[in-house]
Parts: C-alpha cells; sequence; structure tokens
C-alpha cells in the first residue's frame, strides 16, 4: 500500500511539472508581449482542460491582449480553471464577483470563491478573505479572524497582507488595541519589498516617532524613495519637509518639485504649500521645475492587488 502510495505521488507530480512545462511556452510568448502566439499555444491546451491554460485564457480576455477585451469571457475562463482545480483561477473568480466584473457585484459569493482558494493555498485569497471579514462585506464582521487569514498570508509572504496587519495594529480594531511597535514591524517588513505604500507608512512612523525612535532623517529618505515611485502622499511629505528644512536641508526648488508632482494627484493638500512657494520662486524657476515636473516617471509600475 505505501509502495503505492508513493507510486501514485510521483506520478502526480510528474503530471504537475509536464503542465507547467507545456504551459512554459505561452507563458513566455505572454511575458514577451507576443498574445498572439500565447493564444495560440494556450488555446487548444485549454479547449482539452488544462487548467493553467484555462487560467492563462483568463488573463488574455480579460486584459483585452490579442483579444477583444471581455469580461464575460475571461470570467468563463477563469471558472473553467477554478472548477479543474486552479487556485489563483479560483481566487481572481471571487475578484470578479466582488469588483462586480462579468457578474452582478456580490461579496457573499466571493467569500465563497476567496474561501476556496484560501484552503487551497493562495495567500492572495487569504487577504482578500480577510479585508471582507475586516470590512464585514457578505460575511459577519470578525476581526480576529481577519488577523488570523492576514497573517497567514503574510507567513507566505504577502506583503499587502503585511501592511494591512500594520494597519490593524496602528488603528486597532475591535478586539485588537493599537500597538505602534507591532505596526513598525508589519510596516518594515512588507517596506522590504520596496512597496511605495509601504515604505510611506514606515517613513510616516519614523517621522512622528510611533512605535520607533522619531528619525526624521531616515523619515526623509523612506518618503523619497516612496515618492520617486510616484505615491502622492510620499510627495507632499517630502515636499513639505524640504520646505521646513526637516530631516533635510531646506530647499524650496525641491519642495516647489516634490509638491507639484503631488498636485496632480491630491491638489487640494499641495496647494497648501505651493501657494507659498509661488510667492517665494522667481517664475522662470517655477517655470523651469514645471517642466521638470512633467517629465517625471515613476521609478517602478505600480502594483497590483
Amino acid at each position: 500500500m505505501r509502495r503505492f502510495l508513493l507510486s501514485f505521488l510521483v506520478l502526480a507530480l510528474s503530471i504537475g511539472a509536464g503542465r507547467a512545462q507545456d504551459a512554459a511556452p505561452g507563458v513566455a510568448a505572454f511575458k514577451a508581449g507576443d498574445y498572439a502566439a500565447a493564444l495560440a499555444a494556450f488555446r487548444p491546451r485549454a479547449q482539452a482542460g488544462d487548467a493553467e491554460a484555462r487560467y492563462w485564457m483568463g488573463r488574455l480576455y480579460d486584459g483585452g491582449l490579442g483579444v477583444s477585451a471581455s469580461a464575460d469571457e475571461a470570467l468563463k475562463w477563469f471558472q473553467a480553471a477554478a472548477e479543474a482545480g486552479h487556485a489563483e483561477a479560483t481566487r481572481v473568480v471571487g475578484a470578479f464577483y466582488e469588483l462586480g466584473k462579468g457578474v452582478d457585484a456580490n461579496a457573499e459569493t466571493a467569500s465563497r470563491w476567496y474561501e476556496r482558494a484560501a484552503k487551497a493555498g493562495n495567500d492572495k485569497a487569504m487577504r482578500n478573505l480577510g479585508s471582507l471579514y475586516l470590512d464585514g462585506r457578505g460575511v459577519k464582521p470578525d476581526a480576529e479572524r481577519a488577523k488570523e487569514l492576514f497573517e497567514q498570508a503574510a507567513a507566505r509572504g504577502n506583503t499587502d497582507a503585511m501592511r494591512n496587519l500594520g494597519y490593524m495594529y496602528y488603528f486597532g480594531a475591535d478586539g485588537l488595541p493599537s500597538d505602534f511597535e507591532m505596526a513598525a514591524e508589519y510596516f518594515a517588513k512588507s517596506a522590504e519589498s520596496g512597496e511605495a505604500r509601504s515604505v510611506f507608512d514606515l517613513g510616516r512612523l519614523y517621522y512622528r516617532g510611533q512605535g520607533v525612535e522619531r528619525d526624521l532623517e531616515m523619515a526623509a529618505k523612506k518618503f523619497e524613495s516612496a515618492a520617486s515611485d510616484g505615491y502622492a502622499r510620499a510627495q507632499i511629505f517630502l515636499g513639505r519637509m524640504y520646505y521646513m528644512g526637516e530631516g533635510v536641508t531646506k530647499d524650496m526648488e525641491r519642495a516647489y518639485y516634490w509638491l507639484t508632482l503631488a498636485a496632480a494627484q491630491e491638489k487640494d493638500d499641495a496647494e497648501v504649500y505651493l501657494k507659498r512657494l509661488r510667492t517665494e520662486l522667481p517664475a522662470d524657476i517655477r517655470s523651469r521645475l514645471d517642466v521638470k515636473a512633467r517629465e517625471f516617471r515613476p521609478r517602478t509600475a505600480p502594483n497590483g492587488n
């Protein structure tokens, strides 16, 4: 019996590895932007019942890549992949129901799909389901359950879940008191990925001295990193620090530059300081900095969920 089980396990692993290899040419074409080749590689395998190929067909239709964008068609392929046991496709079906893509929005149905994917070990689904429990959408509000799911996802390296835990500890939640040190720990873990929001949140703790020793120079470094990735709140904080000379040498030109960038996303908050700077900087300098701001490109592309 033991020999039979071992043989079955080896066979299952071999099949799984074979399917991954079969999908490799299509995945390579997808990542290279050759969506016609990806479609040609995935379609016959998807029609033959391959879960991985069905998932990638969903990706193509969801993004309108090599095909006309269609939420309905994307959902069809994601559901087919989910029914064939694809954990990430199962999570994506949940996201479609949560967001109302191709179907009427239904958080309760989304929670059931997330639960299935989470039980299959999908860390993104754990995080998505945790958010539903935290907000009480589609499920009964349960901060402890949310925390448990975020911790499970974080243990698998999910940086969004780490950030969620940081917020739970920072603001507190039902049955969970505020704890700045724990918030700092989770924001620091999430920030290791370089994700701009987490880097900003960690910088804000250094700026305020919450959970860590106050360090304005460190805060400025964190804000500049997140600001360079296009995160507006970090640009506002950094611009204000240059305006006031906090943790950095006072520099009106840098203050104007970062606040001008921030104004494209959060105009009202940035304008408080820009109004003052317009009276303090000559028109020719402001014009030069306006051109520089228009040429700005985020250092990295925005992260997906």
